[in-house]
């Protein structure tokens, strides 16, 4: 069931298994024309990140470099997701060619007119030309968004664009009212203005997500997808319940680079839960574990998906920040469904693997080390040399080498030439740091494409071009749909942002909840996970970042934990039925009910229900004081997970099982709520926790396993 990398060095499933009903399949002129836009898409990226100053020797004005990549990404849009699920898959129809060049020329035009655009002041006052196209830009990128998050999504954005026009109190309950626009007034700001569709999402998408996205693509087509699965499945198949710890340790890598909950269970999830259903999981557990270690991976640093870059820009503040920020939340998320799948396999005998269905530690890490390498990079430059925005694109060049170096012998003479171009190009980066800041992007990117020249030379190692193509168009798949989404967002975000609804939204539900923490809290959780049903979790959190977050931070709250407790909530719909998208997609690969798999899902990840309370009140679980503090609330709130996930599956560490009788089941429940007494940051609480251990192991039956 493992594979090894050798024989397959692609993923486990490549984009056109996950997505066939979603994408059209591209061939001829078209497919060339989305390659070749895409590329020039990444290429236009890598010149304003960088600041390689070809084009006229300067980078582009942001407004331009923005509406240009939606020129480019939301036209392609039109040519991949067809315009409903009876639209033909196998040829683009006239219409979606004609948007296809309609968007491409709007978009065009507002960049060419970028400067003047801002000089003019168009966002108040514009020419009858662009103000009509403004029109037309708004429409498109509605359906472009309804195209890529379905029919709910666009009404959500479509009438939440809309809201200017009708946020007089006349038609809005004082809570949702605001100063009203006229339609045209809100067409210009839409488009216009720097606060809406040119938002952060987009200046974030511009700057930061697209080099993570290249690198995640990266991973994927070189076969570290594959790679990272085989390698938890050496570490941990042969432990007790060891597929289910497999899929938590794959899932939680991968999903920290893919972003997305569903592509993450359809990658991992294609080998874990067979593994775990041949281990003696029932089906719908086997989903469910899959769907919640997979929602982890998305709140898992260094990547965090788009929303932490989101976030970032929003507290300005270093995605450094943000990331340490998450690590404590994350580690006890993984760490509480850990509990939960090793109690559940103590007290239903699930054994591991058979040690001939494990592969080799050792072998696993020589066929796929430069993996573990182009991660480690990553982090590096993050961390250490804090480029953030340069990171992805220079570590997807090493890997990009490096899974081609991997190919080749060590008597092959271009084993050396390589390795010494891999070695001097690494040192580059490295030392870049400090170069003069005319050498510190041109000098690894330069070397970085003569690397990857390098690395083709020989004949029995060069990629063919097909090969280099796949990888441009799945890249451009997942950013033409996140394109999308991000400009349908700031829709949203400039209709709050121009009636002025976001500040007084915060003073309105503040008074609703009377001022009190604990009330605010619960409906802010509540308006997350609604938020989360029926949007995407980065749309939901920006909405919820602008209404509700200075709420929470205006009654003291610490301002990451709360914006950590309002993504953690958004996250939560992906297991919670009736939605639970994550929950179903690991159902339809489980062969379960999707109903039933989403209920397993919440039980296995029920720390994520109490988790954003412990750390939005403990600011210490935020690495937010002395490190002494931290330790020890770190310890009483994974002690306190503990006791929450051995209550909920039966069985307490070190003492054993728990019988299915009353005594038993009333034991259970105290150590559910002994472990929340135990993970409030009060010492009282802490006693109280430790007096319902003592009272739960009093009424545990002796006759219990």
């Amino acid at each position: 069931m493992v594979m090894s990398q050798q024989s397959d060095p692609n993923p486990v499933l490549d984009d056109n298994q996950i997505a066939t009903s979603r994408f059209r399949v591209l061939a001829g002129p078209f497919r060339l024309i989305f390659i070749g836009l895409t590329a020039v898409g990444i290429l236009l990226a890598v010149h304003q990140i960088l600041a390689l100053q070809i084009i006229s020797g300067v980078v582009l004005l942001e407004n331009s470099y923005l509406y240009l990549m939606l020129a480019i990404y939301l036209s392609n849009l039109f040519l991949v997701f067809p315009f409903s699920s009876h639209s033909p898959r196998d040829r683009i129809p006239t219409y979606d060619v004609i948007l296809f060049v309609t968007c491409l020329s709007v978009g065009g035009y507002f960049a060419v007119t970028g400067l003047r655009s801002l000089e003019e002041g168009w966002e108040f006052v514009s020419p009858i030309f662009p103000a009509a196209l403004a029109f037309l830009f708004w429409a498109l990128i509605v359906e472009a968004a309804r195209r890529a998050g379905g029919p709910a999504i666009a009404i959500i954005f479509g009438v939440l664009s809309l809201y200017p026009i009708f946020a007089d109190a006349s038609f809005m309950p004082a809570l949702f009212s605001g100063l009203p626009q006229d339609l045209a007034s809100t067409a210009r700001y839409h488009i216009m203005s720097e606060e809406s569709v040119l938002g952060i999402p987009m200046r974030v998408f511009g700057t930061l997500i697209i080099g993570f996205i290249l690198f995640g693509v990266a991973l994927q087509s070189t076969g570290g997808g594959r790679f990272f699965i085989n390698l938890a499945f050496a570490l941990l198949g042969g432990v007790r319940g060891g597929p289910a710890k497999v899929a938590i340790f794959a899932s939680g890598l991968f999903g920290s680079l893919s972003g997305s909950v569903v592509t993450n269970v359809l990658t991992t999830g294609a080998m874990t839960i067979p593994a775990m259903k041949r281990a003696g999981y029932p089906a719908r557990y086997a989903g469910g574990i899959e769907a919640c270690a997979s929602t982890g991976g998305v709140l898992m640093p260094p990547v965090m998906g788009a929303t932490a870059f989101v976030m970032a820009s929003f507290l300005e503040v270093p995605y450094l920040a943000v990331a340490a920020a998450a690590v404590v939340p994350s580690f006890l998320y993984f760490f509480g469904l850990f509990v939960q799948i090793d109690s559940y396999a103590a007290r239903n005998a699930v054994k591991g693997l058979p040690r001939d269905e494990i592969p080799s530690v050792t072998k696993t890490i020589s066929q796929g080390w430069f993996f573990i390498f182009g991660f480690l990079l990553l982090i590096y430059l993050l961390i250490y040399l804090k480029r953030e925005a340069h990171a992805p694109f220079y570590a997807t060049i090493a890997l990009l080498a490096l899974s081609q170096f991997g190919k080749l012998k060590s008597r092959d003479p271009w084993y050396y030439i390589v390795g010494l171009g891999i070695i001097s190009y690494i040192g580059i980066i490295l030392s870049s740091v400090h170069m003069s800041a005319n050498f510190t992007t041109t000098l690894p990117f330069g070397a970085g494409i003569l690397l990857l020249v390098l690395c083709h030379i020989p004949i029995h190692i060069r990629v063919p071009s097909e090969r280099v193509m796949e990888f441009v168009e799945s890249s451009g798949r997942l950013l033409v749909e996140l394109v999308a989404i991000l400009a349908a967002v700031g829709l949203i975000v400039g209709g709050l942002m121009m009636t002025g609804m976001a500040s007084s939204f915060s003073g309105e539900i503040t008074r609703v909840a009377g001022g009190k923490l604990i009330p605010l809290l619960l409906m802010g959780a509540l308006t997350a996970f609604i938020l989360g049903v029926g949007m995407t979790v980065t749309a939901a959190y920006i909405l919820l970042a602008i209404v509700l977050a200075p709420a929470l931070i205006g009654l003291g709250l610490d301002p990451i934990a709360v914006h950590l407790f309002i993504l953690y909530w958004g996250m939560i719909s992906f297991i919670t039925p009736p939605v639970a998208l994550g929950a179903f997609a690991a159902a339809s690969l489980a062969g379960s009910g999707p109903m039933r798999t989403g209920l397993e899902a919440m039980r296995f990840g029920s720390v994520i229900y109490f988790l954003p309370f412990f750390f939005v009140l403990n600011p210490a679980l935020v690495l937010h004081g002395e490190t002494v503090t931290i330790l020890v609330e770190t310890g009483s709130a994974m002690a306190g997970i503990v006791l929450i996930a051995s209550g909920l599956q039966g069985h307490l560490v070190l003492l054993g099982s728990f019988s299915g009788d009353a005594r038993s089941l009333v034991a259970r429940v105290i150590l559910v709520f002994g472990g929340l007494a135990l993970a409030y940051p009060e010492m009282i609480s802490n006693f109280a926790g430790l007096a319902a251990l003592l009272l739960a192991v009093i009424l545990r039956p002796r006759n219990s396993v």
